[in-house]
């Protein structure tokens, strides 16, 4: 097998040169634990990048990063009526940027009538908000008998019901 060391290819032209650890070790020779090691001190300066590129993993010029961008950017490979904003890798040159995908689509896509965009939204808005919790307004209570009834402000607001802006309003007048 090989040896666990590793040191300078002295055979081959310096340029084109790398680090072995193939047997015999030749007498006089450096030692290193690691072919990076060997690398880095023998040719450090190697403009080719010979040695570096024998590395079983060797580094790129230009690292690869993983995982979406943190920024948003309109999608023009698709239609416009149909498009949405993205963050994938890599970004295009020359596209606008957006922190967030609500910004990239109200900058890009505010008059899309699809909605196609706001679609996308992690949490899209609905077309009719639902609203919560009690109304601001009183109304008498007709679905409980007049000697038990009272003034409520429960949603929904039955259309044609007087309303009151306190419940003691109402209770005066309706009851």
């Amino acid at each position: 097998g090989d040896l666990d060391v590793f040191y300078p290819d002295s055979e081959t032209p310096w340029p084109e040169a790398g680090c072995t650890n193939t047997r015999p070790l030749p007498s006089g020779r450096p030692i290193y634990d690691t072919m990076l090691e060997c690398c880095n001190a023998q040719y450090g300066g190697q403009i080719s990048g010979a040695c570096i590129s024998m590395l079983p993993s060797p580094p790129t010029a230009s690292p690869t990063e993983s995982g979406d961008l943190d920024v948003f950017y309109p999608d023009s490979e698709t239609p416009w009526s149909d498009a949405g904003c993205i963050n994938t890798r890599p970004l295009p040159s020359g596209r606008p940027t957006y922190d967030t995908m609500l910004e990239c689509c109200n900058a890009q896509y505010g008059g899309q009538i699809s909605g196609a965009c706001i679609s996308m939204l992690p949490s899209p808005p609905t077309g009719s908000p639902t609203e919560s919790g009690d109304l601001d307004v009183f109304y008498p209570d007709s679905e409980t008998p007049w000697s038990e009834a009272g003034c409520i402000n429960t949603r929904p607001l039955p259309s044609g019901r007087p309303t009151f802006d306190t419940m003691l309003e109402c209770c005066n007048a309706q009851y």
